[in-house]
C-alpha cells in the first residue's frame, strides 16, 4: 500500500495524528482498560479499525491500552504502521498539536510533529531512533546555515556543535544562553565546545544541571574524551531530555520573510 493510501485510510478512520510519515494516534488517555471510558473506547476502536484497514492485522483494546509503542505490519505489502501510547517528553495529545504544524500530504491536510518536537519524543533507546535524531539535527543545522529558520533556545538544544556556533545569529547568543539556559541538552552542546568562556558562564548557571556540572567539573582531558568523541557525544546527548514549553515550540521561518 502506498503512503498516500495508508494515510488516506487513516483519516478515514479518524486516527488524527502523524509523525515521520507514519500514521500515529497519540491517545488522550493512558489508564488502564477498565478505566476507559466511552469516548476513549470509541477513539481505540477507530484505530482499532484504522490498523486493520491498512495493514491486515488483527489486534484489540487490550492490546492498545497496554503496550506504549506498537508496529503492525502487513504480511501482504510491508505497510508499517506505527501506534503510540506515549512519547517520551511529549505528555498528551494536546501538547502534541501545540508543538505541530497542518502539512499538506498529497492533498490530504495532516498534523505532523515539528523537527524539534520529533526530537524531542526520540529520547528511546531503539537503533533507529538514534538515526532519525542524527538526521533532525543535521537538517536543523542546514536550514540554520542557509538562513531558513529564526535560532532560538530549543533549536540550538538540539542541533549545537562547532560548526554551527559559528553562524552568524547564533554565535552572539551563547554567552547569554551558557548564563541562563535550562536546557540539558543545550547545556552539554556547550560543554561540547570547549570554549572556556562558555564554560566560565555555565558554571555559575543557577539553573546548571547535574550531567553538565559533571562535566565541567572534570579535567579537561578526561572531558575531553567524552565531547570530543561523537558516538560518546551521541549516547550521552540521547538520554537528556529536550523541555518543550506549555505553549508548543514551532520552527520559525526568517522574521524578513
Amino acid at each position: 500500500m502506498t503512503a498516500i493510501g495508508s494515510l488516506a485510510l487513516a483519516v478515514a478512520w479518524g486516527v488524527s495524528f502523524v509523525r515521520h510519515f507514519l500514521a500515529v494516534r497519540r491517545l488522550a488517555t493512558e489508564s488502564a482498560a477498565v478505566a476507559a471510558g466511552p469516548s476513549e473506547l470509541a477513539t481505540l476502536e477507530r484505530l482499532r479499525g484504522a490498523v486493520l484497514a491498512i495493514t491486515g492485522v488483527e489486534t484489540d483494546v487490550e492490546t492498545l491500552l497496554e503496550r506504549e509503542f506498537q508496529q503492525y505490519i502487513s504480511p501482504a505489502d510491508g505497510t508499517e504502521i506505527d501506534v503510540h501510547l506515549k512519547l517520551a517528553e511529549i505528555p498528551s495529545y494536546e501538547a502534541a498539536t501545540a508543538s505541530s504544524s497542518i502539512v499538506d500530504y498529497l492533498g490530504i491536510p495532516t498534523p505532523c510533529l515539528e523537527l524539534t518536537a520529533l526530537y524531542a519524543s526520540k529520547r528511546t533507546d531503539r537503533p533507529r531512533d538514534a538515526l532519525h535524531r542524527r538526521a533532525i539535527e543535521d537538517r536543523l543545522r542546514e536550514l540554520l546555515t542557509a538562513g531558513d529558520i529564526q535560532v532560538d533556545e530549543i533549536i540550538l538544544a538540539c542541533c549545537l556543535d562547532t560548526a554551527t556556533a559559528r553562524i552568524v545569529g547564533v554565535a552572539e547568543r551563547l554567552p547569554a544562553l551558557a548564563a541562563a539556559t535550562a536546557q540539558p541538552l543545550l547545556q552539554v552542546r556547550l560543554v561540547a565546545l570547549e570554549d572556556r568562556g562558555l564554560m566560565t558562564r555555565l558554571a555559575a548557571n543557577g539553573r546548571l544541571e547535574g550531567v553538565a556540572r559533571a562535566l565541567i567539573d572534570l579535567d579537561a582531558a578526561t572531558r575531553a574524551k567524552v565531547v570530543t568523541v561523537p558516538a560518546r557525544l551521541a549516547a550521552l546527548l540521547s538520554r537528556l531530555p529536550l523541555h518543550l514549553p506549555p505553549e508548543g515550540h514551532r520552527v520559525q521561518p526568517p522574521r524578513s520573510r
